[in-house]
């Protein structure tokens, strides 16, 4: 298996987990009741984090409370009266993680793993991410399942508590469906866009993504991806700050990636008349999800036009990119066994009784 091996099996798991969402949920509704949180937490690295981040507008949004994502590293205290904390691991191993899950051992948890590793052994309660593992070391996949994970979690609680009517339920729903039904095509579209710019975008030196919104966090999942595969440094920008000062390092040799807002935001021409100076300084410069184009570099998407759905159809192209170029290049295993070798020095992933790390624990895809 290999990146894009992953990255195409994402409408299938993305499927499976809308059809399987009510026994994924049952932990936590259970959890949910029984605890009544005035507080949510949810505690992730990495990828795992950025889709926490990614999902917890919406999960605010319809559970009508304040969601809060940290690090483990960053998680200094706990607030509340009645706080629940979810602890996000694809793998299940992080060590940090793990510290943090002790350290705050006494509030109620549910801890939602891809395959299950230590973090599930301090938890009373779990739930799945149905992706299964990612052996390749950047996770694409587990990004997206995360995200549509905790949405279900979300959901199916606000509706299992009444918060939310079975209209806006099903609404909700027939959304993240068509989003799924679309994402193959996506898949598809993305891959030639990227045949077509390929010679390009193996020469890129520095990357800035740029978006607003929800398509921000999906830029900084981006920027990852773009760095640990490409072996490159990225950055992602708000669009409204990148106006204000990071605009002036825009260079002949830094590309971008602009996720352009939908019709109807009043910013959409803004970020196209930006991307269009940039283009004016850099020719590597990319839209994601923007118009029907005759311009080559301009990856167009089909969308819900749903802030919501956005991480399904807008990190499309950026996990392409990593995936297709660093095998072009002969480097798509240079981050993992960079990875391989911090991780024995500095202890980064939970290590099984024979002193190896648990990267990939028996379990069903």
């Amino acid at each position: 298996m290999n990146m894009m091996d992953y990255i195409r099996e994402q409408p299938d798991v993305f499927a499976r987990a809308l059809a399987n969402r009510a026994s994924l949920a049952a932990p936590f509704v259970e959890l949910f009741r029984a605890v009544e949180p005035d507080r949510l937490y949810i505690v992730a690295s990495g990828t795992s984090r950025n889709a926490s981040a990614t999902a917890a507008p919406f999960m605010s949004r319809v559970l009508g409370m304040d969601v809060t994502v940290s690090a483990p590293s960053r998680l200094y205290a706990v607030y509340g009266q009645r706080p629940l904390m979810i602890y996000v691991s694809q793998g299940g191993n992080s060590t940090n993680t793990i510290a943090a899950m002790e350290r705050f051992a006494a509030i109620p948890s549910l801890a939602m793993t891809g395959d299950r590793g230590r973090i599930c052994d301090l938890c009373q309660h779990y739930t799945a991410i149905l992706c299964g593992p990612e052996t390749v070391g950047p996770k694409t996949k587990g990004y997206t399942m995360t995200i549509l994970g905790l949405y279900l979690l979300a959901l199916e609680t606000a509706r299992a508590i009444g918060r939310l009517s079975e209209a806006d339920y099903e609404t909700y729903m027939s959304t993240l469906t068509a989003a799924g039904q679309a994402m193959a095509a996506n898949v598809e579209s993305t891959v030639a866009w990227q045949k077509v710019n390929d010679e390009a975008q193996r020469g890129l030196k520095v990357a800035y993504l740029v978006g607003k919104g929800q398509a921000l966090r999906i830029a900084q999942e981006g920027a990852l991806k773009l760095q640990e595969t490409l072996l490159i440094p990225t950055a992602a920008f708000d669009f409204e700050e990148f106006l204000h000062g990071p605009t002036s390092s825009i260079k002949p040799d830094v590309a971008g990636f602009y996720l352009v807002p939908p019709e109807g935001d009043p910013d959409r021409r803004r970020m196209l008349d930006l991307m269009a100076y940039h283009r004016s300084v850099c020719p590597h410069v990319y839209t994601l999800g923007g118009p029907d184009a005759a311009d080559p570099r301009d990856c167009t998407l089909q969308v819900t036009d749903q802030w919501y759905t956005q991480p399904f159809e807008y990190i499309l192209p950026m996990q392409v990119v990593s995936a297709a170029v660093p095998a072009e290049l002969g480097i798509e295993n240079a981050s993992f066994a960079t990875f391989h070798k911090l991780d024995m020095l500095l202890n980064i992933k939970f290590k099984g009784a024979d002193g190896e790390t648990e990267y990939v624990q028996p379990g069903t895809h």
